[in-house]
């Protein structure tokens, strides 16, 4: 065999190899995508279908109930109106509920704005769906639902944004054409400050969805490291359909024939010598109204945190709405913990009082939550113990007063004879009761494990009908996680 026979096999044989290693380390990468993500997807997709469809459902309702009586209050002032608003077979709210439940488009051919997330999700799920060969076994079915979810989701997007886009549009509608007839109808504010509602509780629950979990991220990290992933991913996302793969060209195709920055200028030039000794001039102020048109536009966006969409734009423009409604349940709880101590010497507190509650935001300036308190003994300065000294259950609500000042009150149950075992617990003679006045302080003090810190001063005005009397002033220290 020749020197160059035997070189050519040698290299062949590394190729082989080479390929051969990658395909088994791939396979391997692919046996260590998490169920849990696969779950996590299947949850997150459901959640967000249900949420979507509930909410348009209630607020279509909502909506068709004013408008019903904005119809009957046009009828009334202005026939005409009332006919031109909701006759001719006129698509009103309580029609498109009809539709909407019926799962039948309010507009035809609608198509969906693109959503990253929902690509890269859509797509990682096709690629996960291919390779169901080297998939773990678990792992087949729940990708399978998986995918069939997203896509259901994608169609039905489609329909939720044209929904939006016409309840957007019908309110005003209304608006314009009800005003000069009805003033100031409560029926039309109920209208406007209900889309408002709904457009940003819509907007939570978007960003609710694309909030990535911890085993997505590293599903995410699993398969990025695999290069056939990763040209999947370049040649069957939304982009990449749309724009063509860029290893074909495809970014430098969807250029081809636009204007260049030269045919530009080259083109301003020829139209300021053809307009004559003014038209450099009309072109600088009309450079300038542009930009101060910018500026504006700029500072708009800055008052609204850089965010068109926030629920502070959205309420200028709708009305006033119940923005915390806007959040789930859990984002209106809280979770906290506060101390405070007592004591019955001078020189050491004998009784610390640790309490964890979970507070729930009613609205701005509004709380109310229920807690639960241990109360642990600290022993004496010559001998330090620690024994089971108490238990509370606490009830309490809060009311903003002014800037970070809240008064806050509430009813608590102690019991205060310390106990060794459970049992002792159900002695309910054993237990008294609190009724707390006073005033909190809310502080911002953003760590990695507290967002916030609260200190309260309150009086107990039953503390002089316990036996022993108890402490009337009470002051606490809390944190809220």
């Amino acid at each position: 065999m020749s020197c160059a026979r035997f070189l050519i096999l040698l290299l062949l044989s590394g190729t082989v190899h080479y390929c051969k290693a990658q395909s088994d380390s791939a396979l391997q990468q692919l046996q260590q995508v998490p169920l849990k993500y696969i779950k996590q997807a299947n949850n997150k997709i459901d959640q967000y279908t249900h949420r979507i469809t509930d909410k348009t459902e209630k607020t279509l309702t909502k909506l068709a109930k004013f408008e019903k009586r904005v119809k009957s209050l046009l009828e009334k002032t202005s026939p005409t109106t009332a006919e031109r608003l909701f006759g001719n077979n006129q698509l009103t709210f309580a029609t498109a509920l009809e539709k909407y439940k019926k799962g039948e488009a309010v507009i035809a051919n609608q198509r969906a704005k693109y959503d990253e997330y929902t690509d890269k999700l859509t797509t990682t799920l096709s690629y996960l769906e291919n390779q169901k060969d080297s998939l773990k076994a678990k792992l087949v079915t729940p990708v399978k639902n998986a995918k069939q979810k997203v896509d259901a989701l994608n169609a039905a997007e489609a329909n939720n944004q044209a929904m939006e886009q016409f309840i957007k549009e019908r309110r005003k509608q209304l608006i314009n054409e009800a005003t000069k007839y009805l003033a100031n109808s409560k029926y039309l504010q109920k209208i406007s400050s209900e889309t408002g509602f709904y457009i940003a509780t819509l907007q939570n629950y978007k960003e609710l969805f694309h909030d990535k979990k911890k085993a997505e991220e590293t599903a995410l990290t699993i398969l990025n490291k695999i290069p056939a992933f990763t040209k999947f991913v370049n040649e069957n996302s939304y982009l990449a359909k749309l724009f063509g793969p860029p290893s074909a060209g495809g970014a430098a195709a969807s250029l081809a024939g636009l204007q260049t920055r030269a045919s530009v200028n080259a083109l301003i030039q020829n139209q300021i010598a053809t307009g004559g000794p003014s038209a450099s001039a009309q072109i600088r102020q009309n450079l300038q109204d542009a930009q101060a048109q910018l500026t504006a536009l700029k500072d708009k966006v800055l008052k609204t945190g850089g965010n068109t969409s926030s629920n502070d734009a959205i309420a200028q423009e709708y009305g006033k709405f119940p923005q915390q409604k806007t959040k789930t349940f859990l984002q209106r709880m809280k979770l906290g913990t506060d101390m405070s101590f007592v004591k019955d010497n001078s020189l050491m507190p004998t009784v610390a009082n640790i309490a964890l509650n979970a507070t729930y935001i009613l609205s701005g300036n509004k709380e109310a939550g229920i807690g639960v308190a241990y109360k642990a003994g600290l022993g004496s300065i010559n001998h330090i113990q620690i024994t089971h000294q108490g238990i509370g259950l606490r009830s309490f609500a809060s009311l903003k007063l002014k800037n970070s000042f809240w008064l806050a009150g509430g009813w608590e149950a102690n019991q205060n004879a310390g106990f060794k075992n459970i049992a002792q617990l159900k002695d309910y003679g054993l237990w008294t009761q609190s009724a707390l006045a006073g005033i909190e302080k809310k502080i911002n003090v953003k760590t990695k494990f507290t967002k916030g810190a609260t200190i309260k001063l309150m009086y107990d005005m039953m503390a002089r009908q316990h036996s022993p009397v108890t402490q009337p002033v009470v002051f606490r220290v809390g944190y809220q996680f």
